[in-house]
């Protein structure tokens, strides 16, 4: 099962924007990836500009589904972040 932790580091004066943001696209996902066995959004506690995603995909058509379905959000990711995110594809053992 393919597993991601993305970071994501958003702009100081869109912090609130991106928890919002985050925790409506967490809804969503859930809602409309069956293959999307997690999708968990976190705020790190000791630098509040910086997002940590954990996302766990039943399988790698899942996780393609997912990516096709995040271009519908670009522009308002992109609105929110600081640079590139970080990106570490891991899979389950």
């Amino acid at each position: 099962m393919p597993s991601v932790i993305a970071t994501i580091q958003v702009k100081e004066d869109k912090v609130e924007e991106a928890k919002t943001l985050f925790a409506k696209l967490a809804k969503d996902v859930g809602a409309n990836e069956p293959g999307t066995l997690a999708y968990i959004p976190h705020q790190q506690a000791d630098q509040p500009t910086t997002f940590v995603f954990y996302e766990k995909y039943a399988d790698g058509a899942a996780f393609a589904a997912h990516g096709e379905n995040l271009k519908k959000v670009g522009k308002e990711f992109a609105g929110v972040m600081a640079g590139p995110p970080k990106i570490v594809m891991m899979e389950e053992v």
